[in-house]
């Protein structure tokens, strides 16, 4: 999925939650990065993941999953969609709002302009680390190789997040084995 597909998902959500909505899952990254400066592997998913603060009974997410999610006319027609979930879905470290990157999404053919909010890259990446899944560890690496992610920053966020000691210990584990930045250049060196 690239920005404007993205746009045009966030201005559905937007007009159908008539609320701000917040991108949780892998395209939060384009909140930080143009598609064009990003691998091809991180933006590959067709799914945006939305929230919303103020979703206590999930009835926004629930609305935005039945009329542009998976199988809708909105998909069918475009090839992406979106799926609401829940704010608490992510594990992040507290302080997580107050990093969300918020943007004005324009106007477009398909309706007026909207303002999003996209979690902090740290904070997606801590968060994907705490889920664990396979496509997750990927999509970590994959920032970690092209240097847009600071590992020190997300061994924080890690630290700071409500996680069992298993959980927490293999998404340090995973962490440490990454490159940093001066492995990487110490490899261009030779």
């Amino acid at each position: 999925m690239n920005r404007e597909q993205l746009a045009q998902v966030l201005r559905a959500a937007s007009r159908i939650a008539g609320d701000r909505p917040i991108v949780m899952g892998s395209q939060a990254i384009l909140g930080t990065f143009d598609h064009e400066v990003l691998p091809d592997s991180a933006t590959v998913s067709m799914e945006a993941d939305l929230a919303f603060l103020d979703d206590p009974d999930r009835a926004k997410a629930d609305q935005v999953t039945g009329m542009i999610g998976e199988d809708s006319e909105f998909h069918l027609e475009r090839g992406y969609y979106a799926e609401g979930i829940h704010v608490t879905t992510a594990r992040l470290a507290p302080g997580w709002e107050d990093r969300l990157v918020v943007q004005v999404v324009p106007p477009g053919a398909d309706g007026p302009g909207a303002v999003a909010c996209f979690l902090e890259r740290h904070d997606l990446a801590a968060a994907k680390l705490a889920a664990f899944r396979a496509k997750d560890i990927r999509f970590v690496t994959t920032l970690a190789d092209a240097q847009l992610i600071d590992l020190a920053t997300v061994r924080e966020r890690i630290e700071q997040t409500d996680l069992s000691p298993v959980a927490r210990h293999r998404a340090l584990t995973l962490l440490d084995s990454l490159p940093t930045a001066s492995d990487t250049r110490a490899d261009h060196d030779t």
